[in-house]
């Protein structure tokens, strides 16, 4: 693989050059302020620009991030020490509950090749200018790696939006009108990774109103979380890269945006990685609360239905009948009489969607150890079972945090024994502290009433904060299954009860979503 994956790289960029003509790429990137401007988010930027820059030509590329041009330190980064703590001192920071070993630090961004700030002025200016370029069967890549903020407020819960420099919201409904005056025969194609982004699904409408019908060029997108849910990601380090964006363009790179190699990503062993593919990969294999959907798995929730089947945390999807006063339920159970059932085992459901659906269900089934020939109904099951463990045990974990009395206990006998040590600022004046006295000052704090039960309280609530952790990553593994396999129901059923142009789109939209990143 280390021998092909340059010659594969360079494959997947020129695939599609008879399918349309070239490609451009809008990326939106930074946060709303120094303070909401994490490193992580410049790193995500970099990476994306790495990833362009292995195509023969130069992409077409706008990046507007974070303050622009302006060369104030807008950029929060974390900073770690060279040096451990003297034992003495760790332990009374671990006491008052400082992080010792770390220190938020800001600078000036160091993007290159902007074009501007993340400010709505910018960005419509950006997409002005691109859009005068485009021609028919030209493709515009839209990346996201911001904040985003829910739809509070509004009628509408998918106007979520990002999160703008200056704390300036851009709605899901502004930017999709801004893409109303693209031209019809141009693809847009989203990677979105804010918080709230799946409610930028919902761009696939003209000015992103359902209402108004679907919007005249084809829209796809790729979004790391639910509407109404926030997302990974987001961290002054850089270390850490689990977010979902890392593991979707990572897919091409063959590695993450830490250098991590990336697993078998062919679902359908073409030798080429489509966006679904790259979608695919993501889904599986992050370790995140996410969970991810495309724009086709919008589209079924909204205009399909499963036969006795009602969404978990929903009603129960109707297809397009828009009036509820219309609803004939006597009709509704004789049309799902003929549509097919979220049931039997896994494996039949998943032979019956699309290789990256498949490779999804497969995949997914196998970190939770769920054999294929068990039965949906068993999944659902466990699904709950595991949201009522995951609560349970967030529960267990708030209350250690809350109730820490022991750390009130020692942090009050420290004090009282050592008043001038209850001004963290001044321990470095403190005779108690010095090197060679660090090792006796030391072993008095173990002896003080309290301390044992001081580092047992540690211990307990650091482990009840992992199992918290994992139950919820399970909890979302489970979202994750149940979601694909009900698209893929949703996707057979699809046909019997939407018209005909809905079925059309929906099939143009899976067709965008299955293309490949390409740079002609």
């Amino acid at each position: 693989m280390r021998i092909l994956r340059p010659l594969l790289l360079s494959f997947f960029f020129c695939a599609s050059a008879t399918a349309h003509a070239r490609d451009f790429f809008l990326t939106l990137g930074g946060g709303y302020s120094p303070q909401g401007n994490q490193a992580s988010l410049e790193a995500n930027v970099l990476f994306f620009q790495r990833l362009l820059s292995k195509s023969e030509t130069s992409a077409a590329h706008k990046v507007y991030f974070a303050d622009g041009f302006d060369g104030g330190h807008d950029l929060q980064v974390l900073q770690r020490r060279a040096s451990k703590l003297a034992p003495a001192t760790q332990a009374l920071s671990d006491i008052f509950r400082l992080n010792s070993s770390e220190a938020i630090i800001y600078r000036n961004h160091q993007v290159p090749n902007i074009s501007g700030g993340l400010r709505a002025n910018d960005i419509r200016e950006g997409l002005n200018a691109i859009g005068s370029q485009l021609s028919a069967g030209d493709r515009l890549f839209v990346y996201v790696t911001a904040h985003g903020g829910s739809a509070k407020g509004s009628n509408d819960s998918r106007n979520t939006s990002i999160s703008c420099w200056g704390n300036k919201p851009l709605k899901m409904t502004e930017f999709s009108s801004w893409l109303d005056e693209l031209p019809e025969d141009v693809t847009v194609v989203s990677v979105m990774a804010q918080c709230y982004c799946g409610g930028f699904a919902n761009t696939v409408f003209e000015a992103g109103d359902a209402d108004e019908g679907f919007a005249k060029n084809i829209r796809c997108g790729f979004f790391a979380q639910q509407h109404d849910l926030p997302a990974a990601g987001c961290r002054p380090d850089v270390e850490n890269d689990e977010e979902y964006s890392s593991y979707f363009w990572g897919a091409f790179l063959g590695q993450s945006r830490t250098g991590k190699a990336v697993g078998n990503i062919d679902c359908n062993n073409d030798r080429r990685i489509s966006l679904a593919e790259a979608h695919a990969y993501a889904v599986v294999a992050s370790e995140t609360i996410d969970i991810p959907l495309r724009t086709s798995d919008a589209i079924l929730r909204r205009y399909s239905r499963i036969a006795g089947y009602e969404m978990p945390g929903g009603a129960p999807s109707r297809g397009d009948e828009s009036e509820e006063d219309d609803f004939d339920l006597d009709a509704r159970l004789a049309a799902d009489a003929k549509l097919a059932s979220l049931s039997g085992n896994i494996y039949d459901i998943a032979a019956r969607g699309r290789p990256d659906q498949t490779r999804i269900i497969v995949g997914l089934s196998e970190k939770l150890g769920i054999p294929l020939s068990s039965d949906v109904a068993e999944v659902t099951k466990r699904y709950e079972t595991q949201r009522t463990e995951f609560r349970n045990m967030r529960r267990s974990s708030w209350r250690r945090s809350r109730g820490s009395s022991s750390r009130r206990k020692i942090q009050e006998t420290v004090i009282e024994k050592w008043p001038e040590l209850e001004d963290p600022k001044q321990w470095k004046n403190s005779d108690l502290l010095q090197a060679d006295k660090q090792d006796a000052f030391l072993a008095e704090l173990e002896q003080l009433d309290g301390y044992a039960d001081f580092l047992k309280g540690n211990d307990d609530r650091a482990l009840a904060r992992e199992a918290a952790n994992e139950a919820e990553l399970r909890q979302v593994k489970f979202r994750r299954l149940i979601q694909q396999l009900e698209s893929v129901v949703l996707s057979q059923n699809l046909a019997a009860v939407a018209d005909a142009d809905i079925v059309s789109r929906y099939q143009a939209i899976v067709a965008a979503e299955e293309g490949f990143l390409t740079d002609e």
